[in-house]
Order: C-alpha cells, then structure tokens, then sequence
C-alpha cells in the first residue's frame, strides 16, 4: 500500500483492520511512522529519494500517493510533477506486478455532463495534466511488461476522517461549532457526486484481490463517484439542514468549476461482481457530520 498515511491510505488501513486482513498488507510511509496502525506491518518509503530494494519483493500494489492539492499544482506545476509523475516513474524503477493506481477525474477538466472512460481528452487544468501524465506511464509500463496487471480508478471527491480541514464538510462542521460563515462559489453549481473514503478503500482493495487472481496485461480504467448528481450547494443545505450555520452561496470567485461527473456503469457492473452496494450517501454524510461537530475525527 504506497501512500499508506495519507488520507484514503489511511481509510485503506481501517477497512483492512476491521476486516482481519492485516497479513495480507504492508503500509508505507515517509516521515510519520505513528501513521500507520499498530497492527499494521510498515515499511519506509520516500519516493523522492532512492527506492528501497525491499519494494521488489511485492508483486501487487495499491498505489494512492502523490499530491492532492489542485492549488500546489497551479502555484508550482513543477512542483506537482515532482509529487505526482517523477515520484511514481521512481517507484517504477523497482516496482515490477499488477498496480491499482488511484488517480483523479480532473483528467476530465474542459469537459461537461456524464464522461464515459473511454474518452480521449487533455485536462485544462496543470493538476488534471499531472495526473493523466501518471496514467499513460502506468499504461506504457504495462505495454512494456513492467506491469503485470493495472486498474486505474478516477475518483471525483472523497469524504471521511483524516480529510484536510480546509476542505468542504470540515469547513462546515467548524462553522457550527466555533462560529463563522462559510462562502462556495460559483453558485455551488460544480458537481462533487461525494463518496465516502470507507466505500473507496472497500473498492481498492477489492479491485486488488481481482488483480491478483486474474490474468496478466489486463488494464481497467474506471470512474468512482455517486452515480447521482450532488453539487457543491446540495451538500451544504443538506448539512445545514442537520444543524443549521451560517453559510453564503457567490456567483462568483471559482476559478476551475466541475461541470462533469463520470459515468458509473462500469464500477456498478463491478460491484455487481463483488456484491457491494453503493453506500447510502446522505446517512454517510449526517454520521461524518455529527462526528466532526462533536470534534470525534480529524
């Protein structure tokens, strides 16, 4: 599991404690060891420096690390490269199996309503390009027999504990607690169709096991995301339904709104297979709320 201490890393290792499937992983992690569960075994790993030869000794990898922050991307796209593109061609330097690689649906920035997987576009926007650059290195190291298997997942949005406090739901959550107002622009009209991270590492890992017991030079995009539209403002009157908090909706200041959300019929089939349902998104967001008020999560 590369990125094992970040936030849908960290999700990973709840799903596989709660699941007893401990001898069946390895975390890594950098610089904050206390990250990973103590049940979990662990191993460091800085993949901006030199790769330990201990990564040729697995063959399947669930690969979640890279930047996540879209405004790093746009302020030193040099940067994001380095964290998304140069880090994953460095693991790839000794990495040799199947990979599940999670990447992102800002592949699909400039484009608008329901996007099949199967499109062939370049993002608009420097963080979409990064990772889409991730993706066809994955595709090629598969063409090269570097990869046995690969299974790329975009994901739209995420929720859940250990997101940043920056983000939407915990912005809330604090505007109820400690006072405050919290502003979306662009009207609140960009789509997130939210999961929450549980349902993500519960996919990853199942995609995982598939891999594993499959045939090689298979390759598999798919989309992951509510297959229902939720835009920006659904979520926050939902919440403020809950309990109530200042909040204003600003036609005005988002510079990169999200007007697509990926077509879920190919990850419905799989869950199919899988016999997992898609979670129920609004009692997701009403436990993760009430625990964020409570200050229960980080």
């Amino acid at each position: 599991m590369v990125g094992g201490s970040g936030f849908i890393g960290s999700a990973i290792q709840q799903y596989v404690v709660r699941e007893h499937l401990e001898n069946l992983f390895t975390f890594t992690f950098n610089k904050k060891p206390e990250k990973i569960h103590k049940n979990l075994d662990r191993i460091r790993l800085d993949l901006l420096g030199e790769i330990s030869e201990e990564v040729s000794n697995y063959t399947n990898v669930i690969y979640v690390a890279g930047n996540a922050d879209h405004g790093l991307a746009k302020r030193s796209p040099l940067l994001d490269l380095e964290f998304n593109v140069r880090a994953f061609l460095n693991f790839m330097q000794k990495f040799r199996g199947s990979l599940v690689l999670l990447s992102s649906q800002a592949t699909y920035y400039g484009l608008e309503g329901k996007i099949s997987e199967a499109v062939e576009h370049v993002a608009t926007i420097p963080y979409g390009i990064s990772k889409r650059m991730v993706e066809a290195y994955a595709e090629y190291f598969l063409r090269t027999n570097c990869l046995s298997s690969l299974w790329i997942f975009r994901l739209m949005y995420a929720f859940g504990k250990g997101e940043k406090n920056h983000r939407l739901i915990p912005r809330c959550a604090k505007a109820v607690r400690e006072g405050g107002e919290v502003t979306i622009f662009g009207g609140g009209e960009s789509f997130l169709n939210p999961l929450p991270s549980e349902f993500i590492a519960k996919v990853l890992v199942k995609a995982s096991e598939s891999l594993r017991q499959g045939t090689t030079q298979f390759i598999e995009i798919t989309n992951i995301n509510y297959p229902e539209r939720v835009t920006a403002k659904d979520l926050v009157a939902y919440l403020n339904q809950i309990e109530p908090f200042n909040f204003t909706v600003s036609v005005e200041g988002e510079e990169w709104p999200v007007m697509f959300w990926g077509d879920t019929e190919k990850l419905l089939n799989h869950l199919r297979e899988w016999n997992i349902d898609f979670p129920d998104l609004w009692g997701s967001l009403k436990n993760y709320f009430g625990e964020l008020k409570e200050g229960k999560t980080e």
